[in-house]
């Protein structure tokens, strides 16, 4: 399996510490027979916080490729392809997404054959969840949230991902542009799946959201299987950082 990762930007340096906890929390679950993948436009600074377990590699030079647009939407975490391997099951993770048991939930998703697609629910849906997007979007479109995303082995978003794409780039003007306008692509690309029943939504109750407005009420993760610690301070992360650390021992 290929777990992957990208971290680009102003982001490298404030949030390297999460990416390393994010990561060293997906393999203390997993192991390291799998390839863990980080995408960057600093391999050298990254480098420096990973040991040669973890494959980093440098954005592509050309930034005519595909996804790899400067943006206040988040299409550089695709860059340079949504898809790596379509042989191997694929997970795409944020760096503040943090595993915190062995999900058996996946273990489902896996063996059964109807499901393609596997993502995170949103918390409590609304329209700003699809940022941009949110013209396109329909009654149908699921609130789902892009930071913690998985392919199946022989399956590929890709095809979908881009048509959304190309609308974003010819309809969404650089001032209209947010921070979720690639939620919202990725969450019109998946209707279709989730209407024909091949797209597995992660119980919320287990693989939570943790913010600022986002599941306040929290003290403690024990019945947490993954925590998404969200943008923009990623407060959940320091609130339960002593906890990462036991936990990674």
């Amino acid at each position: 399996m290929i777990f992957r990762w990208s971290i680009w930007g102003s982001h490298t340096s404030k949030n390297i510490e999460l990416l390393r906890y994010s990561i060293l929390s997906f393999k203390k679950q997993f192991g390291n027979n799998h390839k863990y993948i980080i995408y960057t436009d600093n391999k050298e600074y990254v480098s420096k916080y990973f040991t040669e377990s973890v494959d980093v590699r440098q954005f592509p030079i050309d930034k005519g490729l595909l996804f790899c647009v400067t943006s206040k939407a988040t299409w550089m975490k695709w860059c340079p392809a949504s898809r790596i391997d379509i042989n191997q099951t694929e997970f795409y993770i944020d760096s503040d997404v943090f595993l915190l048991k062995y999900p058996k939930e996946i273990d489902y998703f896996l063996s059964n054959p109807k499901k393609k697609f596997a993502i995170m629910d949103e918390f409590f849906g609304q329209s700003w969840q699809h940022g941009a997007m949110s013209k396109r979007a329909t009654p149908d479109t699921p609130y789902v949230n892009a930071g913690f995303f998985v392919q199946k082995a022989g399956y590929d978003i890709t095809s979908d991902l881009i048509k959304e794409y190309e609308w974003w780039k010819d309809n969404i003007k650089k001032t209209e542009q947010t921070h979720h306008d690639e939620q919202g692509a990725l969450a019109i690309a998946l209707t279709k799946f989730l209407k024909n029943g091949a797209l597995y939504i992660f119980p919320k109750d287990r693989y939570i959201l943790i913010g600022d407005n986002e599941n306040t009420e929290i003290e403690n993760l024990n019945d947490v299987t993954l925590l998404h610690a969200v943008y923009p301070d990623h407060s959940a992360f320091y609130k339960f950082k002593d906890y990462f650390d036991n936990l990674l021992k």
